[in-house]
């Protein structure tokens, strides 16, 4: 336990360095880029077409309280997120302080919404290591447990929307497949003895395997961060007054998390709104408004990973910036968002 708090304290003291050593030159040009390509588009929305622009002018009929409350139910599934890491890693012998690791993983959320391919993830993995006992290789390891128990609950979603026919049923053959495989090495790893650093990437699953209590607690997050996804959707569905927003959440979001296995774009945006347009189209809501809703849900996760990204760095940063500095970022921030959801929701709402 002192070799992990002076671990810790180490990392602390050159907090910066994560970053610059992991998000390389390639990775910030890669996230300018989209971010530059991005906002020429959404400046620009006649580019798609005349059916994209009419369905950006249909944001105008958005409640703007649900889109607030979509932004919070979101943070909420970073949140979970990064406490279901944190349970996987304390199970694996590396307890972490509760802010530190919120902040390790709302970076890693913050580049995932301007970079494509889990760029934000790489990161992600790179920062926990740096203060976890094996390093990134019992980080990856964690990761791939706590995203074992995520597609458990995926599965159930897939289920409800395959059950009325929405959604295809072979993504529950492979999820089944990947559950079965997480048993027998979680089974495997606790009766063989294996190399150093397999040994390291397998110790949360055989952490998990032996400790009911820890699976249970790792599973209760995956499960809350779920169930605030579906909170976030059935909000942005329900701000365009489509009828059973739940209903349409629990085929949606499923839909959504399929899309986002190749990220191609900063924050899956595009994808994300794609797959919720047929997703709602498939339940009978008319395509302008479906566009819309897909729109309106890629926008508000991407401007919440932004925030919490930002807010993740600035907690890292913390005994390196004056407090002063910290408070006025913070509000400028916090000012900055006020006014672009002000001009862009508000106001054509009114």
């Amino acid at each position: 336990m002192t070799a992990l708090k002076q671990r810790l304290s180490r990392a602390e003291n050159d907090c910066a360095a994560p970053m610059r050593n992991h998000l390389t030159k390639r990775h910030v040009a890669m996230a300018g880029l989209s971010l530059a390509l991005l906002a020429v588009l959404c400046l620009s929305p006649s580019l798609f077409g005349d059916r994209v622009s009419s369905a950006i002018d249909g944001l105008g009929a958005a409640d703007p309280g649900l889109l607030w409350a979509a932004g919070i139910a979101f943070a909420g599934t970073s949140i979970c997120g990064a406490l279901a890491w944190r349970a996987a890693l304390r199970a694996s012998g590396s307890p972490l302080p509760l802010v530190d690791a919120s902040a390790r993983y709302a970076v890693g959320c913050g580049v995932n919404a301007i970079a494509p391919a889990h760029v934000g993830s790489a990161l992600r993995v790179a920062l926990f290591g740096r203060v976890t006992n094996g390093g990134c290789w019992t980080v990856s390891g964690a990761a791939a447990a706590v995203g074992v128990t995520r597609v458990v609950w995926l599965g159930a979603l897939i289920a409800i929307g395959s059950a009325g026919g929405v959604l295809p049923r072979w993504p529950l053959l492979v999820i089944a497949a990947i559950v079965t495989g997480a048993i027998a090495i979680a089974v495997i790893s606790r009766h063989v003895s294996l190399p150093g650093r397999v040994e390291q990437l397998l110790a949360a699953f055989r952490s998990l395997a032996s400790s009911p209590r820890d699976l249970a607690i790792v599973s209760g997050w995956a499960l809350a961060g779920a169930v605030a996804k579906v909170a976030a959707a059935t909000a942005v569905v329900a701000s365009m007054g489509i009828d059973n927003p739940l209903r349409a959440a629990l085929v949606l979001v499923p839909a959504v998390e399929l899309a986002a296995i190749l990220p191609i774009t900063p924050g899956n945006v595009g994808l994300a709104s794609a797959a919720v347009a047929l997703a709602l189209g498939s339940q009978g809501v008319d395509s302008r408004t479906a566009l819309s809703a897909g729109i309106a849900f890629g926008a508000v996760e991407l401007l919440t990973g932004m925030a919490i990204g930002a807010a993740g760095a600035l907690a890292l940063a913390g005994p390196w910036v004056r407090p002063y500095l910290r408070v006025a970022a913070v509000g400028t921030a916090a000012s900055l968002v006020a006014i672009a959801f002000g001009a862009t929701v508000l106001l054509p709402a009114v």
